[in-house]
């Protein structure tokens, strides 16, 4: 061993400089060459979230957990944007491991060849809901949660707030601001159809015209928010009385002293889903990670750090039953939800927002 040594070293100092001028050279050109990638460590993934609340909740539920376990560090990084993901794929410059994402995504994503696979060898599916488009060959889900309203209680009582979204848009009843979520997909044109009196199973395909006109009688009334934190400011700040916001992110509020209550009555009920862009750095690591997140004990853990549903059915066992009534699609949600149709969203999602965005700047 010894001599190998000493005969390695001798073979590397006999290098003549123009020798180590020349492969310089040439490690620099292979170098400019190759794609840019993350510098990352072997044992960490990059997590792409939401952030706010919702990100302490999953650093606690889950992070910190699966690193103990496993030894591979999370780090994370805020706004899972579509426009991102689609910007690093087709650069060849994927910086994420995983990305949390709206279910239309599920479709949106294998169309265009943002994605990965699930290795479902590492991911137990079997344990997950079995409903239909919850689980696809490119998607995992995350969380059950669902758009609410929500409403300052200084200004409305328990008795006397709305109660549907057709009186959500009575302004001459309820006045004052209103936030909604700026993007096409957050629940804006299914609330204006509801308020519009369109029955709850005749929602889809969208009637987006019927939808922007009665989106037109509040417009002035609006606060629009972009990420789901801002709507916890908006509402805490009171700088709107009303909001379609999700369920979780209004409770954390209430907990925090925010002066807000909850109307299930015509919520959304809808999901998250993991994905794995397309050319992740540490693929086999976003693997282990979604396995860990979406197992039994990983859903149990974040239901009882934040209130969104699990999609784990056994998931209950671990969850107290005083827990489990507040949880999204709990005891005092049944029969008082609409289910998201997010395969029609995943198949007409570009055109909608197009003309969405174009109303909302008009």
């Amino acid at each position: 061993m010894a001599k190998r040594k000493r005969d390695s070293h001798r073979s590397s100092s006999g290098l003549t400089r123009r020798r180590l001028l020349a492969t310089g050279a040439a490690s620099a050109i292979v170098a400019a060459a190759m794609p840019l990638r993350r510098s990352y460590a072997a044992e960490e993934v990059v997590y792409a979230t939401w952030g706010g609340s919702w990100e302490e909740a999953i650093r606690k539920a889950w992070f910190d957990p699966f690193t103990k376990k496993t030894g591979i560090a999370v780090k994370t990084v805020t706004g899972p944007d579509y426009g991102k993901i689609r910007a690093m794929v087709k650069a060849n410059h994927t910086e994420w491991d995983v990305a949390e994402v709206n279910p239309d995504f599920q479709w949106i994503g294998p169309r265009e060849g943002l994605v990965e696979p699930i290795d479902y060898e590492i991911v137990d599916k079997s344990v997950l809901l079995p409903e239909t488009d919850f689980i696809t060959p490119y998607s995992v889900p995350e969380a059950i949660w669902s758009k609410t309203m929500v409403y300052n209680t200084k200004k409305f009582s328990l008795e006397d707030h709305p109660k549907s979204w057709k009186e959500f848009w009575d302004l001459k009843r309820f006045p004052g601001k209103r936030t909604l979520y700026s993007k096409v997909t957050g629940g804006a044109l299914e609330l204006a159809l509801m308020a519009d009196g369109v029955p709850h199973d005749e929602l889809y395909p969208i009637d987006v015209e019927r939808a922007l006109k009665s989106l037109d009688k509040i417009k002035d009334e609006v606060i629009w928010y972009d990420t789901n934190a801002q709507a916890v400011d908006i509402m805490a700040n009171e700088r709107a009385v009303l909001a379609s916001m999700p369920d979780g992110r209004a409770l954390f509020a209430i907990g925090q002293g925010a002066p807000l209550a909850i109307e299930y009555n015509e919520s959304q009920l809808d999901w998250t889903s993991f994905v794995v862009p397309k050319g992740a750095p540490n693929r086999a690591g976003a693997m282990k990670l979604i396995a860990y997140m979406a197992s039994i004990e990983g859903q149990a853990a974040i239901a009882l750090a934040y209130t969104y549903g699990p999609v784990t059915p056994k998931a209950y066992n671990l969850i107290p039953p005083e827990r489990a009534r507040i949880l999204s699609g709990g005891p005092q949600q049944r029969g008082k939800y609409v289910l998201v149709n997010n395969r029609w969203w995943g198949e007409n999602r570009d055109k909608v927002s197009e003309r969405f965005d174009a109303w909302r700047l008009s």
